[in-house]
């Protein structure tokens, strides 16, 4: 069904208003299940192929997903430790541990089970959030320009982060012959 004709099958009856939280927060539930969905029943070993150099692998991104939770950790005043962090910065390369040594990558399922351990820590102190607190400036170096200085606006942009990774994440599963990503 196109995306168009699945709107077309609702029909408005009144109008709600949500606050900026609320969509963000949806956000954050809705990549929740779709980070689940897509790395279910992808292996470690089809998730350390590289599907064609240069692109990152599928457990790259997976972890980077992993250390951006503790992005929206800080957003929402919770205090989360996240092992690997400097395992999947910006951009792939040998796993170093913190005194240097070369290090192996987590697995597939101590990433899913740690993602799954912080969401419902994360998604309290989102939750926690003042409303009027999203409207807070921020100083904060940003990787794209112009962009809206608020917390807000700083969860908007982790959130699309998220997003794109997922989306990155469902090519690469078709790259590995696996059946497409559920939204259920």
């Amino acid at each position: 069904m196109s995306f168009f004709l699945f709107f077309k099958r609702y029909q408005i009856k009144q109008t709600k208003i949500m606050s900026a939280k609320k969509v963000l927060l949806a956000q954050y539930d809705l990549h929740h299940v779709l980070f689940n969905n897509v790395i279910d029943e992808v292996s470690d070993e089809e998730a350390n192929a590289i599907v064609k150099s240069p692109m990152n692998n599928f457990k790259w991104i997976a972890g980077h997903l992993l250390i951006c939770q503790g992005h929206l950790a800080k957003i929402g005043g919770t205090d989360v430790s996240i092992p690997w962090a400097d395992h999947f910065p910006a951009g792939p390369g040998v796993p170093k541990a913190a005194d240097g040594e070369k290090s192996e990558y987590p697995t597939m399922s101590q990433i899913r089970n740690k993602w799954n351990e912080l969401h419902p820590i994360i998604r309290q102190g989102l939750d926690n959030l003042p409303e009027e607190a999203l409207n807070t400036t921020i100083e904060a170096k940003h990787p794209v320009y112009p962009f809206n200085d608020t917390l807000g606006g700083l969860w908007a942009f982790v959130s699309h982060h998220q997003a794109l990774h997922i989306g990155q994440m469902s090519v690469l599963r078709r790259g590995l012959n696996k059946d497409a990503m559920k939204f259920s």
